[in-house]
């Protein structure tokens, strides 16, 4: 009885990890935006760092992050 438990479970997980295409769009718009705003930011001379209140060690922090990483 565990096992079917343990089966049943995995299974629901397993299928709740399938995205529809909308929200695979969406992901993956997601991704390319924030991959963009980080190539942007990693542009940005000092003078501008700081007009956004942003220092040039917490820009490099923001743009070595992966693009799947919030």
């Amino acid at each position: 009885m565990t096992t079917t438990t343990l089966n049943n479970t995995f299974q629901h997980h397993a299928d709740s990890q399938v995205l529809s295409p909308n929200r695979l769009w969406t992901l993956f718009s997601l991704w390319y935006e924030r991959a963009h705003q980080r190539h942007q930011l990693s542009n940005l001379s000092v003078e501008q760092l700081k007009d956004i209140g942003a220092t040039r060690n917490s820009a490099i922090a923001e743009v070595v992050k992966p693009f799947w990483q919030g």
